[in-house]
């Protein structure tokens, strides 16, 4: 308020407060996102899983004869 009552630079102001608004929403962002990454992981090989567990149909294009002898990893 003093800054802007003296008229020396209220916009400074504002962008101030929109870098550290920034600053705050990409550190939750990343907080979330590097926190989940296991969880995800874990989604995305249990899926994996049930897929290779279902039986084949027969005359599907997507359909591989081999099975893949190593376990799907993320990240």
């Amino acid at each position: 308020m003093v800054l802007d009552h003296l008229q020396i630079g209220g916009a400074v102001v504002e962008l101030a407060f929109g870098i550290l608004f920034g600053g705050i929403v990409l550190t939750l962002a990343l907080a979330v996102g590097l926190g989940s990454r296991d969880i995800v992981s874990r989604s995305l090989e249990r899926s994996a899983d049930l897929r290779s567990n279902l039986d084949p149909i027969p005359g599907d294009p997507d359909y591989k004869s081999s099975t893949p002898s190593e376990p799907l990893r993320h990240f």
